[in-house]
């Protein structure tokens, strides 16, 4: 375990926020602080698993983005499976939206790209070359099943050394997990290229869900959400760096999604049943928060930010 310092301020003084379990803890025997940072206002996990003790906090047989690995996946989890990939025709459309480089020319890494369903789908339908194609993945199998299943380049670890540009970095999902953010963002800003665009995703506990669910919003996520980022907190991160937010959009497809589980959550914790009436609830929470959301981004379960190297 470890306590850190605000890693935008740099300041020790927080104020407590909210007390949660992790959701793959079913005695809830160990409980989680979340945290503000009295000068930056972030949001964070303090104390923390250090990195080398996270691992054991990603179940395998439980956490979502290592489901096409196991073998004997559930119902649910088959469902889960198959909206994932039904959605990869919009993550995709979002990633490129306005561009105007011939596929055959464009080049993509994906930080935390699981098992390379989304650069597998950019090969096959948008025709970016798989030379061109590159994942980081610190999860080894699911590292593995992307190299061996699609023939993707994809690493443990971010490479240093990388001599080629990308004009598209996608974190879907991602930069709340990473320890080291400025170590990582110094190294992401190096490998964008000039005109490039970084894709960040990232819930947003400003939005009704997490209003309504409190710790029991799915999308805390302790202990593997370290941090939990407003668009203000986000940007002054990348102030740091040199990085500028130049258009923020919303994944409506997660309010649904955090709906469903904080409302199962909510369930299990309290002792009731999760029953037709309570799934059908949160159905409809979950269509109107996402309709909000497209109305309004910052009401959004999750942010979709856009991001490039400033000017100055």
């Amino acid at each position: 375990m470890e306590y850190v310092p605000c890693p935008i301020s740099n300041s020790t003084t927080f104020t407590p926020w909210l007390t949660v379990f992790d959701r793959f803890d079913h005695l809830q025997a160990n409980y989680w602080e979340l945290v503000q940072s009295c000068e930056s206002g972030l949001v964070m996990l303090n104390p923390r698993p250090d990195s080398t003790e996270i691992a054991k906090h990603y179940p395998d047989g439980e956490y979502e983005p290592y489901f096409f690995i196991n073998k004997n996946v559930t119902l649910v989890q088959k469902v889960m499976l198959t909206a994932r990939s039904l959605l990869l025709h919009y993550k995709t459309h979002l990633i490129f939206t306005k561009t105007i480089k011939p596929s055959h020319q464009h080049t993509l890494l994906e930080i935390g790209c699981s098992t390379g369903e989304l650069l597998h789908f950019c090969q096959r339908h948008k025709g970016i070359p798989v030379k061109n194609i590159a994942g980081v993945e610190s999860h080894a199998p699911s590292a593995e099943y992307a190299r061996k299943k699609f023939g993707l380049k994809v690493t443990t670890l971010l490479q240093h050394n990388e001599v080629k540009k990308f004009d598209r970095i996608v974190l879907w999902h991602t930069l709340e997990h990473i320890h080291a953010l400025h170590e990582t963002l110094h190294t992401l800003k190096e490998l964008l290229a000039p005109d490039g665009i970084m894709v960040v995703t990232l819930p947003n506990h400003a939005c009704g869900s997490a209003k309504r669910y409190k710790k029991n919003w799915i999308a805390y996520d302790a202990p593997r959400h370290l941090y939990h980022f407003l668009p203000e907190t986000l940007a002054k991160l990348l102030d740091q760096h040199e990085l500028i937010i130049t258009k923020r959009s919303t994944y409506f497809p997660d309010a649904l999604y955090n709906n469903l589980y904080s409302e199962q959550l909510a369930c299990k914790r309290s002792g009731g049943g999760f029953h037709i009436l309570r799934i059908a609830s949160a159905i409809i929470r979950g269509s109107m928060d996402a309709i909000s959301g497209i109305i309004d981004p910052n009401h959004a379960d999750t942010l979709v930010y856009f991001i490039k190297k400033s000017q100055r």
